[in-house]
């Protein structure tokens, strides 16, 4: 992973050296992920600064140099779904709110036949969502699952 990222200045907190979760971009790869940092535009304000390159303005065409330090371990998007993926093969698929009243609008979307069951339909909600506010995620997980099912040393343990 590459040691400069960048973020836009609406995503810097009020306050120098406060720790936060910020959204930053790896520079190297393109790749936007959340996590817990202080930020300084004075690198002995932090101990071990990275690179952090601010975006401002309406085009987001003006750079300002800051530095970023990661309070907690960093994981990529990539890196965390890769793990999510390789636990989900011993987990139970079934994903359970604990909603009366959810449970009562999915039944009412499939009874007045707006969905065929309530796990299509909270399975299409869900992923609208997604789609809307988290469209990155979606992008990545798809690449991900992609290489994962087509890994065939992957599948010949697996059938073993």
């Amino acid at each position: 992973m590459s040691n400069t990222y960048i973020t836009t200045e609406e995503h810097l907190p009020d306050a120098e050296q406060t720790e936060t979760v910020l959204q930053v971009r790896n520079a190297e790869t393109k790749e936007i992920f959340h996590s817990r940092a202080r930020i300084a535009k004075d690198p002995t304000q932090l101990e071990q600064p990275a690179p952090l390159s601010v975006v401002k303005g309406p085009h987001e065409t003006a750079t300002e140099q800051w530095y970023i330090e990661f309070v907690d371990e960093t994981k990529t998007t990539e890196e965390r779904l890769e793990r999510l993926l390789e636990e989900q093969a011993d987990r139970s698929n079934v994903i359970n709110t604990r909603s009366s009243d959810l449970s009562v609008l999915l039944q009412y979307l499939v009874e007045t036949g707006a969905y065929e069951s309530t796990a299509d339909a909270t399975r299409e909600l869900l992923f609208e969502r997604l789609a809307d506010e988290h469209p990155s995620l979606l992008e990545s997980y798809t690449a991900l699952k992609r290489e994962y099912e087509s890994d065939p040393l992957r599948t010949a343990l697996k059938d073993r």
